[in-house]
């Protein structure tokens, strides 16, 4: 089979597929060789070719889109049914949302009406629905042993005698009719026993019309059918776990594999749920399948750019709207590097400083583009220092409240009665050993010469400010020490005077690009530019606390 899902498509539900952007086709060209050799039946044991895989991936991984979009390609070649668990849970039964599931599915693909035999559910499967069975344990007993099942309930805590129907007025024997009940479960068990191997049967019949249609066909089907259960992570805790009795239990069937999509990590906490916080989640789910293949998480670079709307990130959008941003998220790439190399580059520095998983990374992408649809025209804004204070929010609310209250961050915070270093906790919460930014300057659009005026220095000869007009890389923590005492305070210029002394002064301008300290007085200068009087630190802050209102939801 080809897995092309690199344009658009429409399923059969009319619903729009668009490109796979996150390089996923190939884990379902694996997944289908695989899962076909296990879905055969071998010639010395007939009742193999039964499989079920956990088909895991964290969440923005996209399980959803690679079962959907997995299924339209396996429906050209096998049976195949695609069951929602989270949008069926509200049935309260997971026996009958499969079998509605396959009955529907399987029917179209065999080109059969509504009305066909074949596709009928066997009567017998009624005695295996969970709405079904009270009344009908209380009428197997009502049959069998002459007397109602409640009142022999109430009276269970009474020892072994004669209990008077109050409707005969008779008497009962409590001994026969325990052993007229006993017998009457037995039967309801081999029934249900029988009900099982009918439906089974029925299921087979059903995957062999679809299968049957070969040479009928543009496309013929053959063995295994494919049976995808999407969502089970986000069910009820009961449903989720009945779900999984249902297929090891029920749908334990030649010729059918199951692939059940999960989060496993949050399948173990739904189970933990059920069964309590010191269960041993892990080896109980370890018991439904046959093995797990895990979907490796994508990287920011291709995640975000799915999800968010990141153009609204880019300088040619916020030169639209008519705000001043800088510096960039997207920074220009360098003459010999691809288009895309540098796309959000800086964002996912920040990110990848305070290790955010993907849905966190979503959510801070998600505020910053909602805080940059309430700006005015005209209006300055930092997005990398803006995208540090949300994650620094989220990874230590204390810490957040003394980083915007100090301009000095070598200060200290009290925190349970005790003073605590800002800068000290900082490079204990964040990695910033390696994590880079790169700035596209232009020096002399500034600042076209340096002079003994702007330099501080009566000695110093007037010369033209030689620095490249280039991407410039430094620390994104020499960065926010940069930035910050600027933003926090209007009265820098004592400040700029030493950054223009030290960029003056330099004798190679046009080859100290990497320079940290050189770097750093870009970004001090840039910053003094580049801001709104009126846009000091409170501004941030309102715009971190109004967007932390702004919770994503879980759908993928």
């Amino acid at each position: 089979m080809d897995f092309d899902w690199s344009v658009e498509h429409f399923t059969s539900d009319n619903e729009l597929l668009p490109a796979d952007a996150l390089d996923r086709a190939k884990y379902a060209e694996y997944l289908t060789h695989f899962l076909v050799g296990k879905g055969h039946t071998h010639k010395d044991n007939p009742n193999s070719g039964h499989y079920v895989l956990n088909l895991n991936a964290e969440w923005g991984a996209g399980k959803s889109y690679f079962l959907k979009r997995w299924a339209e390609d396996l429906k050209q070649h096998y049976p195949v049914v695609y069951i929602d668990a989270w949008q069926q849970d509200y049935s309260d039964d997971p026996l009958l949302t499969a079998v509605s599931a396959m009955i529907n599915q399987l029917r179209v693909q065999a080109g059969k009406d509504a009305d066909k035999t074949i596709f009928k559910a066997p009567r017998k499967m009624l005695g295996l629905l969970k709405a079904a069975a009270p009344a009908a344990i209380a009428g197997i007993v009502k049959r069998y042993a002459g007397f109602d099942f409640q009142e022999i309930m109430q009276a269970a805590d009474d020892a072994l005698g004669t209990v008077t129907d109050e409707h005969t007025g008779k008497e009962i024997d409590l001994s026969k009719a325990a052993s007229a009940m006993v017998k009457s479960l037995l039967d309801d068990h081999d029934a249900k026993a029988q009900a099982i191997q009918a439906l089974k049967e029925q299921v087979k019949q059903w995957v062999g019309a679809v299968v049957g249609l070969n040479g009928q066909s543009e496309h013929p089907k053959n063995y295994p059918a494919f049976i995808l259960v999407d969502e089970l992570d986000r069910c009820r805790p009961s449903y989720a776990v009945e779900m999984l009795e249902t297929i090891k239990h029920i749908f334990d069937i030649p010729r059918v594999v199951f692939v059940v999509a999960t989060d496993t990590e949050q399948l173990q906490h739904t189970v933990k749920a059920l069964y309590g916080e010191g269960f041993d989640a892990h080896a109980y789910l370890g018991r439904f399948f046959n093995s797990r293949y895990t979907l490796k998480t994508p990287s920011l670079e291709k995640l975000l750019p799915v999800h968010c709307e990141v153009h609204k990130l880019s300088k040619e959008y916020l030169e639209g709207r008519g705000i001043i941003s800088w510096p960039d998220l997207d920074y220009p790439p360098e003459a010999n590097d691809l288009p895309e190399k540098g796309n959000l580059k800086n964002l996912i520095a920040v990110f990848d400083a305070y290790k955010l998983n993907a849905r966190l990374a979503l959510q801070v992408t998600e505020r910053l583009i909602c805080s940059i649809d309430s700006l005015k025209p005209s209006q300055h804004i930092n997005l990398v220092y803006l995208a540090f204070l949300m994650c620094l929010r989220e990874a230590n609310y204390p810490l957040f409240k003394a980083f915007l209250n100090n301009k000095n961050l070598s200060g200290n915070f009290r925190y349970e009665s005790r003073p605590i270093s800002i800068d000290e906790t900082l490079r204990e919460l964040l990695d910033l050993s390696d994590k880079k930014i790169i700035i596209h300057l232009a020096p002399s659009q500034i600042v076209p010469v340096f002079t003994p005026e702007n330099t501080g220095d009566r000695y110093f000869n007037r010369r033209f400010n030689e620095y490249c007009k280039m991407n410039y890389q430094g620390n994104l923590s020499e960065f926010i020490n940069r930035v910050h005492p600027y933003i926090f305070s209007l009265n820098a210029q004592k400040d700029i005077d030493q950054c223009m002394r030290n960029l003056g002064q330099n004798k190679n301008q046009g080859q100290s690009t990497s320079d940290a300290r050189l770097f750093g007085s870009w970004v001090s200068i840039y910053t003094s530019f580049n801001r709104n009087n009126n846009h000091t630190i409170d501004f941030y802050k309102d715009l971190v606390e109004l967007s932390a209102c702004l919770d994503s939801g879980d759908a993928e």
